[in-house]
């Protein structure tokens, strides 16, 4: 599970995995549109990332890119 640290503005939320910062997500320019990117080499190369309506939506979307990633590494999160 990740959690996320927010700038004072809670414009920018950082994602992390115990003390690694993993990944970003943070409100765009226009009204409903949020970015997420996972900073990690994808299985075949770049890196994920989208754009979706909401926060919740953005944070969900790292979620899961994260948890792809982790099984196609073969790893598992502690808990």
């Amino acid at each position: 599970m990740l959690t996320f640290k927010s700038n004072a503005a809670r414009t920018t939320h950082a994602a992390q995995c115990g003390s690694v910062r993993v990944g970003y997500v943070e409100a765009g320019r226009e009204p409903n549109r949020w970015l997420w990117s996972l900073n990690t080499i994808q299985p075949k190369g770049g890196r994920a990332a989208g754009i979706v309506e909401s926060e919740e939506a953005a944070k969900a979307a790292l979620q899961e890119a994260w948890q792809t990633w982790l099984d196609n590494a073969g790893l598992e999160q502690k808990r």
